[in-house]
């Protein structure tokens, strides 16, 4: 049921309730009053007729005409007797009834009255009614005494219309009614209801009549109760629609503000209230309006936050996979390129120039690449120095041309504060070639393009599925790397070093393999530079240093010792517990520092030069070597190379195999093998193969030799019998002690 019938029926059923009671007590009232009207002129008549007729019994002259049967007399004191009340008859008649005279009755002396009935009293009050040519009278019968008994003096009022009526309403009340018939008077008495006009008519003669039926009698009553039942109706038709009005100028605009309500909870907030109204129902719509537009400023900035990002005015992730989603499906097979793009060093610009001016270079970078034509709103900024575009190549666009225009938007300097901050990027792309690819998938494979230029220092790279071949194994391998730590499934490989001059061993390098349970024996390439971008790289250094200074410790013990090199990597410079660890795995094995060797690579020191020297300086304060490898493939650590604790460089394997091919190789290495042996530093090359190469790196003056021209990698049994038909370099180890508090943290190390 509606509100709008609940209004409007409770309003009808209160006005009925009240309508109802108001009829009722209506008719109660007059019920009442007719009925104690009635009671109130027959006892008044009973009364008077009774004072009348006690009057002319006590008539001295009177009695004396009842004796003398003087007629004339008797009538004019009963004429009289009947004006002075008013009383419609008046009748004298013997003891046993006969008329002997009459005044407003036609009874003729000698007639017989039915004087017995009438002295027989129906109670105290109770009437005695007659019935005589039409008309109803009330009766009442005194003897006349002289001093006895000697006759009856009969006096009477006829009863009008509401007498006669409340006759028959007036409970246990008996009446005794008179009826002249064929065979004389009759007498019949009734009580309480029994008896009406109506049955005072029947079986009545032709010279009788019988006063006007009760029903008659209440005919006003009765048209007053239909004329208030018509003026209820009446009212409750108009009430009923004025209800109904009402209920309407209500419900209405309630019903509008639900519609509007449930427009708002199905997300459509920006919808008019449609009530305008000065009442509580206008605050309320003004209220609800209020609202709608509140939760429609919450639900945009939410979304804001759920797909933009808040510095740029760019989509973020979520917003950029979104949009590419929906365009991969409108392509309906189109080729689409999507672009991760990284800014170099954009850290050391927040750390040296602040952050206001790193969010500077970072939206004027987000404007220009929005301003690339077919990028238009397309970019996104996915992470704090990283971006990402798509676009809908066409068959003239080349997607590497494209993203040589990325490049090209970034390549001027931004300008903060009238002051140029030089950038630089890096641009990895994935190109979608069917409908099989999920934005997912598009910009994991950017990211691996990304990693791919960063690892060989190019602007721009393309994923190619050809050289990534083992992408998806190399990353299931990286959740795996835990459990190989758990289960020693990591492999100790060593490549021996030679001394150039004499030939003689001058020690090994110490690689990892990972013997897989079910991919087999796993090369470093298939899992290091995984655990370098996750941080896993840390636990495998713990590990291998572990490993071979407790195998160093053993040769050196033996008798036979051998240095060893242990590569770190950038990662593990920037563990502030580094130091800690070495020195507590040399205390633990009783290693020589001598006899160890820690290989660094020039790209560790490009991010933080400072932090690195400071971390290398630390663990020469250990004694153990310092090696720069991959020497000469570096950006910025030749200006740091004078300062650095290092003992030897490696001249990286790139010149050493283009050594025969190019002359300009030739050049360079010469010349760092000279920068090496001037700043005091032994120099190796590493990744020799022929024995040319080798003919000329001793003919430059390198060092130490390192190669598969001289061994391969091999494992710890195989380098055993290999040492063991060769001459190792003597070394004079010493071996230092070290502060336990200085490596307790390590002693109980887990991996």
């Amino acid at each position: 049921m509606s509100l709008r019938t609940r209004i409007a029926l409770t309003f009808l059923l209160l006005l009925a309730a009240v309508l109802a009671a108001a009829l009722a007590s209506v008719k109660i009232a007059n019920s009442g009053n007719e009925l104690r009207a009635v009671k109130q002129q027959l006892e008044n008549n009973r009364l008077l007729l009774r004072s009348a007729a006690g009057a002319v019994a006590h008539d001295d002259s009177f009695k004396d005409a009842v004796a003398a049967r003087d007629t004339d007399t008797l009538v004019s004191t009963l004429d009289d007797s009947n004006k002075r009340i008013n009383a419609a008859l008046a009748i004298v008649t013997t003891l046993d009834g006969h008329v002997i005279a009459a005044s407003g009755l036609r009874a003729a002396p000698g007639s017989t009255f039915p004087i017995d009935a009438l002295q027989q009293s129906t109670g105290e009050g109770a009437p005695n009614v007659m019935v005589s040519n039409d008309a109803l009278y009330q009766l009442i019968a005194v003897q006349l005494k002289m001093p006895q008994p000697v006759a009856w003096i009969v006096m009477g009022f006829e009863l009008d219309k509401n007498a006669q009526r409340g006759l028959d309403n007036i409970d246990g009340l008996g009446v005794s009614v008179l009826k002249r018939g064929g065979a004389g008077w009759q007498q019949e008495v009734m009580k309480g209801g029994g008896w009406t006009p109506s049955t005072a008519r029947q079986g009545r003669s032709d010279a009788e009549a019988l006063a006007q039926s009760l029903a008659d009698a209440r005919a006003p009553f009765e048209g007053l109760t239909n004329e208030l039942i018509v003026i209820a109706v009446i009212s409750l038709i108009g009430f009923a629609g004025a209800a109904f009005w009402i209920a309407r100028t209500i419900t209405r605009p309630l019903a509008d503000l639900t519609r509007s309500v449930g427009k708002v909870r199905d997300g459509t907030y920006d919808v008019p209230a449609g009530v305008a109204r000065s009442d509580e129902i206008g605050v309320l719509a003004e209220g609800l309006q209020l609202m709608s537009q509140a939760v429609m400023s919450r639900d945009q900035s939410i979304r804001r936050l759920a797909y933009q990002d808040a510095l740029t005015g760019l989509m973020n992730r979520t917003g950029f996979s979104d949009r590419l989603g929906e365009t991969l499906q409108l392509a309906a097979g189109a080729p689409i390129a999507v672009a991760i793009i990284n800014l170099h060093r954009f850290r050391r610009i927040n750390e040296h120039l602040g952050f206001s001016v790193g969010d500077a270079v970072l939206t004027t970078t987000a404007k220009r690449l929005a301003a690339v034509p077919s990028v238009t709103a397309a970019v996104a900024r996915l992470a704090a120095d990283e971006f990402a575009a798509f676009t809908v190549l066409t068959d003239d666009v080349d997607p590497q041309a494209w993203g040589a225009s990325l490049l090209v938007a970034l390549s001027e300097p931004v300008f903060v504060e009238a002051q140029p901050v030089d950038i630089s990027v890096t641009v990895g792309l994935a190109i979608r070639a069917d409908e099989a690819h999920t934005p997912a998938d598009l910009l994991r494979r950017a990211d691996l393009a990304l990693e791919r230029a960063r690892r060989e220092k190019r602007p721009l790279a393309v994923y190619d599925s050809e050289s990534n071949p083992s992408a998806r194994d190399q990353l299931s391998l990286l959740g795996e790397l835990r459990r190989a730590i758990e289960y020693n499934e990591f492999r100790l490989f060593f490549q021996p070093q030679i001394e150039m001059a004499t030939g003689r061993v001058s020690g090994a390098e110490v690689l990892i393999r990972w013997q897989h349970p079910t991919r087999g024996m796993q090369s470093p390439a298939a899992f290091i530079p995984f655990a370098e971008q996750t941080g896993f790289i840390r636990r495998l250094t713990r590990w291998t240093l572990d490993r071979a200074i407790a195998q160093g410790a053993l040769w050196y013990r033996t008798g036979r010792p051998l240095p060893l090199s242990v590569n770190i990597s950038a990662e593990d410079l920037a563990d502030a517990r580094l130091v800690a660890r070495v020195a507590g795995f040399l205390s633990r094995h009783q290693l020589p520092p001598s006899l160890l060797t820690l290989e660094v690579t020039e790209s560790g020191f490009i991010e933080n030069p400072a932090s690195a020297l400071s971390m290398l300086n630390a663990l020469a304060g250990l004694k153990v070597g310092i090696s720069i490898d991959d020497f000469g493939t570096g950006y910025s650590s030749l200006s740091h190379l004078a300062r650095m604790p290092a003992d030897e460089v490696k001249i990286d394997r790139s010149f050493i195999q283009g050594l025969e091919a190019e002359a300009e190789y030739a050049a360079v290495v010469r010349s760092a093998i000279e920068m090496g042996h001037s700043l005091g530093l032994k120099v190796v090359a590493e990744g020799i193969e022929t024995e040319s190469a080798a003919e000329r790196l001793r003919s430059f003056g390198c060092d130490i030799a390192q190669g598969y021209l001289y061994a391969k990698p091999m494992p710890l049994d195989m380098l055993n019998e290999w040492l063991a038909k060769r001459v190792i370099v003597p070394v004079v180890a010493i071996p230092m002690t070290i502060n336990a508090d200085d490596v307790s943290d390590t002693l109980t190390l887990t991996y």
